[in-house]
């Protein structure tokens, strides 16, 4: 621990030397005797003095957690010998607070004492987060000395996007060829019936359907629809994001989305990646398991709106993120032309295509005057001619906004996609 002198100590050593000074200059032995007690005081206090031996433990229940989920910690205060004046200073990283009661602790402990400290740590948004550090201060019992012990981390928390549960998602508009649990529209192998039709050369004597058969006359087959899965791949804009007074913004929403919709589709047993498309590309391959989730929701963490002026297109994207025959789900506010431009140049190569928009108008307000207003209703028919050309385009668009479940959007649009067999060319 390093040693520095207190205050006291200071006023003590400048009260006897000028007493003393003083008296002896001026041959006043009065002055001397009142400077006396000090410069006792000071030497005993020093000779007497003992370096406290204290460790400092810190640790942090869990190294991930959601957004605004208080994490437990505890502080362990062991002393081998005894500490007086203790104090400690918890230096919290930036969007980091300490959640519920403040810390409290011994202003003494023995020698031999054993002290635990526990509080709660809260991060206020999703993102990776340095904790901060932990300062331990303590002094001699005479309040000449004090000892400071610092750098006590306590690492790094990542605290992911709160999710929504989600029942019903966007089906697919074709499937892949391996094995999974959606339903395929071919015929083949599996369990879901599909039709009954008569017996052809070639056809297995297991499939024969000898109910009807029997009640034919002539050999019958059951027709079944084969078990497949889907890739999924969340195409998310951070090419620009608009921004709220409370710190909340589009991002964030945009952030939240794509995790619910990897965790939901993942649960369906679908291949699922994710694409980071704005000033810095970020990406994540197809694959299935939980373990892809989290690969994912890392992804996500580092994504921010880096202003570029650069031009991207979908060819800056690995030809490797964008499988064939993919469900594409752009998340996006649709402000920035480079995003919408790479979302006709997906629809146009062929992609199902669909955008879940992230409504920025909670967070815009019209402008004071008549001609703000009408601005503000020019802009809203511009957004609304945008969604027209998607939807005319094949790309149903759901609107979601912060106050509402993703689930209500979702319902709305796989009701359109129901009804779009094949995807258009262009």
């Amino acid at each position: 621990m390093r040693a520095s002198p207190t205050r006291k100590l200071q006023l003590y050593v400048a009260a006897a030397a000028v007493g003393s000074v003083a008296g002896l200059a001026l041959g006043l032995p009065q002055l001397v005797a009142l400077a006396a007690p000090f410069a006792v005081y000071v030497a005993v206090g020093l000779v007497l003095t003992r370096r406290p031996e204290l460790t400092v433990e810190v640790t942090v229940a869990r190294r991930r957690a959601l957004e605004n989920e208080p994490v437990p910690g505890c502080v362990t205060l062991t002393a081998r010998s005894a500490v007086d004046g203790l104090q400690l200073e918890l230096a919290l990283g930036a969007g980091v607070v300490v959640a519920g009661v403040p810390l409290s602790w011994p202003r003494r402990l023995a020698a031999g004492g054993l002290c635990e400290v526990e509080f709660e740590l809260r991060a206020s948004r999703w993102g990776a987060y340095d904790l901060g550090s932990l300062r331990a201060r303590a002094t001699d019992r005479f309040g000449l000395i004090r000892y400071e012990l610092s750098g006590v981390t306590l690492g790094r928390l990542r605290a992911l996007p709160s999710r929504e549960t989600l029942r019903l998602l966007l089906a697919p508009l074709e499937l892949q060829a391996t094995t999974g649990s959606r339903t395929a529209r071919d015929r083949g192998e599996g369990i879901e019936f599909a039709e009954n039709r008569p017996f052809v050369s070639g056809d297995r004597l297991r499939r024969i359907n000898w109910r009807v058969t029997a009640r034919r006359g002539t050999p019958y087959v059951s027709e079944r629809h084969p078990e497949r899965n889907a890739d999924v791949i969340l195409f998310l804009d951070t090419f620009a994001e608009a921004e709220g007074t409370g710190g909340g913004g589009t991002l964030a929403l945009a952030v939240r989305a794509a995790t619910s919709l990897a965790a939901a589709y993942l649960a369906r047993k679908d291949r699922v990646g994710a694409v980071g498309f704005g000033g810095t590309l970020i990406g994540v391959r197809p694959r299935l398991g939980l373990e892809q989730l989290y690969r994912i929701i890392d992804a996500l963490l580092g994504s921010e709106v880096v202003f570029s002026y650069a031009h991207k297109d979908v060819s800056f994207v690995p030809r490797r993120m964008l499988p064939p025959k993919a469900l594409i789900i752009g998340i996006s506010p649709l402000l920035d032309d480079r995003y919408i431009n790479a979302l006709l140049d997906l629809r146009a190569r062929g992609f199902d295509l669909t955008v879940v928009e992230v409504s920025p108008e909670p967070f815009a307000e019209a402008g004071a005057g008549r001609s703000g207003e009408l601005a503000y209703r020019l802009w809203m028919l511009q957004r609304e001619a945008l969604r027209t050309r998607l939807r005319e385009l094949g790309a149903p668009v759901a609107r979601w906004r912060d106050d509402e479940p993703l689930q209500v959007p979702l319902a709305a649009t796989s009701e359109v996609k129901r009804m779009l067999r094949r995807p258009l060319a262009g």
